[in-house]
C-alpha cells in the first residue's frame, strides 16, 4: 500500500517513458494464489490496445487463454479490461470473465516495472459460479521478448505485425541491421588466419574453460554439492499415502531452466529441463527412509531469465499440492514431507 501512494504522487513522471512493448509477470490473488501473465501494449499513449495471456493449471496440465485488452491512459494511470477471447485451450468449457486492473509505471527503460490491483467478475448470468477474485500485478517490460508465450502465439495468429513496436523493429532492421550483416562474415573469415599470428587461441581457450568448470560438479554428484549453498524450506506438507507422484513444470515462461531433485540426500530426477510437458517420478516411502524426508529442488543453471523456477505438483492420493520453487547457485528450496499421524 505504501508503494502505490507513493505512485499516485508520480504518475506522469512514470509515464513520460514509453510503455508500449511486452511485459511479463503475475497475477497474485488475494488467496495467495500466482498467476503467469503477460501483456502486450501497442499504440501511442492517446490510443492504446494490447493482448494479455494468462496460464492456470489443472490437474496437471497448462490452460491457457489469450483476450484483446481495452487500455487507457488516463492522467498517467493506465487502466486495463479484457476484450474479447481470442484463443484459449482449456480442457472445460470456458467461463466468460473479465478482468479489469489499474497500473503504474516505476523506472525507465529495460528497468521499468508496471503494478497495481486487479479484480474479476463473471460475465455469463448463466453460470452457476458467480466467484469474483482480486488481488495485484506485476509486470516487467521485457527487452529481449521473441520467445515469451504471447508473441510466440501472436505470430502463429498472424497478429504481430500489426503492433506499433514490431512495426517500429522492423524499419530499424531495413535501415541499419544490413550492412552490420555485411560486415559480419568479413569478420568471421580473418579470424582462422589470424587465430595462430595473433595468438588469438589463449584468448578463446579460457572462455571455454569455466563452462566445464562450473557445469562439472553438477552433473556428477549434485547431492555432495547441496552443503555448498543455502537450503531454505519453503513448504511443509503432511502426507498418508504410501508413494507420492512428483510432477515437474516449468514456472511460466519457459527459459530453459534445468534442476535436479534430491531426496534424504539422494538425486531421483537427475538434469532436467523444465517445460509445459511435465517431468513425473514416483516416490515410494520405505521404512528406510523414516517418516519425516527432504525434498530439495537443485538448480543446475539459471536458464535465459534468473532465477532458476519452476511449479511442482505433489500428488499425494486424492490430495494435490501445487508450490512454486525457486533457487540459484546460492540457495537451494526445500520440502519438508511428514508423514500424517
Amino acid at each position: 500500500m505504501k508503494i502505490l501512494s507513493l505512485l499516485l504522487l508520480f504518475p506522469l513522471k512514470f509515464f513520460a517513458q514509453d510503455i508500449t512493448g511486452v511485459w511479463t509477470g503475475f497475477l497474485q490473488t488475494t488467496g495467495n494464489q500466482q498467476l503467469p501473465y503477460e501483456l502486450v501494449i501497442s499504440g501511442d499513449n492517446d490510443k492504446l490496445a494490447g493482448y494479455s495471456l494468462t496460464i492456470f493449471t489443472f490437474d496437471g496440465i497448462e490452460n491457457t487463454g489469450i483476450k484483446s485488452m481495452k487500455l487507457k491512459n488516463k492522467k498517467g494511470i493506465l487502466s486495463i479490461e479484457d476484450g474479447e477471447l481470442i484463443y484459449n485451450n482449456y480442457k472445460t468449457q470456458p467461463k466468460r470473465v473479465k478482468l479489469s486492473g489499474t497500473l503504474y509505471v516505476q523506472g525507465k527503460d529495460s528497468g521499468m516495472i508496471m503494478y497495481g490491483t486487479f479484480s474479476t467478475r463473471t460475465i455469463d448470468f448463466r453460470a452457476t459460479d458467480q466467484t469474483s477474485f482480486n488481488g495485484t500485478i506485476r509486470l516487467q517490460k521485457k527487452k529481449n521478448f521473441r520467445q515469451t508465450k504471447l508473441v510466440t502465439k501472436l505470430d502463429e495468429m498472424n497478429l504481430l505485425n500489426s503492433l506499433s513496436f514490431m512495426q517500429t523493429k522492423t524499419k530499424e532492421k531495413d535501415v541499419v541491421s544490413s550492412p552490420v550483416k555485411e560486415n559480419l562474415p568479413q569478420t568471421k573469415q580473418k579470424e582462422p588466419e589470424t587465430i595462430v599470428k595473433n595468438k588469438t587461441e589463449p584468448i578463446i581457450q579460457p572462455k571455454e574453460k569455466p563452462v566445464v568448470k562450473t557445469l562439472q560438479p553438477v552433473v556428477t554428484n549434485s547431492a555432495a554439492d547441496l552443503v555448498k549453498r543455502k537450503t531454505e524450506v519453503i513448504r511443509s506438507v503432511l502426507f498418508k499415502s504410501d508413494s507420492l507422484v512428483i510432477n515437474l513444470y516449468d514456472n511460466g515462461q519457459i527459459d530453459g531452466d534445468t534442476v535436479s531433485v534430491v531426496l534424504n540426500g539422494k538425486v531421483i530426477i537427475s538434469r532436467q529441463g523444465l517445460t509445459a510437458k511435465a517431468i513425473t517420478t514416483t516416490v515410494h516411502i520405505t521404512p528406510d527412509l523414516g517418516d519425516s524426508l527432504q525434498l530439495i529442488m537443485y538448480a543446475e543453471n539459471l536458464g535465459r531469465i534468473p532465477p532458476n523456477s519452476g511449479l511442482l505438483i505433489l500428488q499425494d492420493g486424492d490430495d494435490r499440492y501445487d508450490i512454486r520453487f525457486s533457487g540459484d547457485f546460492q540457495r537451494n528450496s526445500a520440502i519438508i514431507l511428514k508423514r500424517k499421524r
